[in-house]
């Protein structure tokens, strides 16, 4: 039922923002989007019994990549993403991180944003967002990837991964 509300609800948003001749920003896309991988467990999520768990195994998260001309024909001015984080250690290191890269893999733009700073219990979930404006490139051939990366491999559980993109 929840799959079929999501279909209706992303239907109708693509149907709004695709009739309107102001594009403010292309739609939203979360982590229902994007697919299963091995990090997917059944470990008591944020929203459902799923979440991404990273560890000393596994040290990025579920996440989101695609060619920035698969998202928007207009230039993408500004990127936003937020995600739900459970923390087993407070002082362990975590970040939401925004890359871009060039047809060659050259580096346009790597932002790692520290997640810590928003969780104050442990095996709590918290809400960490962040508004990344995106500096003047060529886009043809760049893909963008964002994703939750655990470089001191700390269990970490991450959910609801949410993308926006505004041009």
């Amino acid at each position: 039922m929840k799959k079929f509300q999501y279909l209706v609800l992303g239907t109708l948003t693509l149907l709004i923002f695709s009739c309107s001749n102001k594009k403010e920003f292309v739609p939203t896309f979360n982590g229902k989007d994007w697919g299963i991988n091995s990090t997917i467990g059944k470990y008591g999520g944020h929203t459902g019994d799923f979440c991404s768990k990273i560890d000393s195994i596994n040290q990025y998260s579920y996440g989101f990549g695609k060619l920035l001309s698969e998202i928007s024909p207009d230039p993408i001015k500004t990127v936003k993403a937020s995600v739900w984080v459970k923390l087993e250690h407070l002082d362990k290191n975590i970040k939401l991180v925004l890359a871009i890269t060039g047809p060659t893999h050259k580096t346009i733009l790597w932002k790692g944003h520290e997640i810590n700073s928003v969780a104050k219990e442990v095996n709590k979930w918290y809400e960490f967002e962040v508004e990344e404006a995106l500096p003047d490139f060529d886009a043809e051939g760049a893909y963008i990837e964002i994703y939750v990366w655990n470089p001191d491999k700390n269990v970490a559980y991450v959910d609801d991964l949410e993308v926006k993109f505004y041009n």
